[in-house]
């Protein structure tokens, strides 16, 4: 009996290991108005209306800014680094960085692991307070990785539904 329930430990280890390895992953539908923003650690979006309400704090607004007649979309982190965040939303400063994951390499990433293989060579200096998402309705970059302001990191995965729709799908160390 003691023989199989020692050999039955490593095993349970092994296994509790890998699940508490796996990264926390949560979807949301932004629907853009102007201005969107997403709020990971309540792991939702919200309008431009509903923002106002959130008590905790938001990560990032999604915004589109104009110049010779062409749009860009993107994301901008709430530090008040600049005037394209309302200051009553100002309040965390996590950074962002585009990355060129295809779909399939975002869905491979699940696990602690995986995150810090795929992405140990980006340094907290290669963060910045925005990132662009597209350019005159091509979007350029679909995958983010971003730094919380507690250290810890996430994947963001966007998704055209239709215009002015978009589906975000999220994978964030625990």
């Amino acid at each position: 009996m003691k023989k199989k329930l020692f050999l039955a430990l490593p095993l349970l280890l092994i296994l509790f290991a890998a699940n508490a390895q796996k990264l926390q992953t949560f979807s949301t539908i932004i629907q853009y108005e102007g201005k969107s923003y997403l709020s990971i650690k309540n792991k939702k979006a919200y309008t431009k209306n509903g923002a106002d309400s959130v008590k905790a704090p938001i990560d990032f607004a999604l915004v589109a800014t104009f110049e010779n007649n062409s749009q860009t979309l993107e994301w901008y982190n709430m530090s008040g680094r600049d005037s394209k965040v309302p200051a009553s939303l100002v309040a965390s400063s996590s950074m962002i960085n585009g990355i060129s994951f295809d779909r399939e390499q975002f869905d491979k990433c699940v696990t602690a692991a995986d995150l810090t293989r795929m992405t140990g060579h980006i340094t907290p200096n290669s963060f910045s307070h925005f990132a662009s998402i597209s350019h005159s309705d091509v979007f350029n970059y679909h995958c983010f990785i971003v730094q919380l302001d507690n250290g810890k990191r996430a994947l963001l995965y966007i998704t055209v539904i239709k215009p002015n729709e978009f589906r975000l799908d999220v994978k964030v160390q625990e």
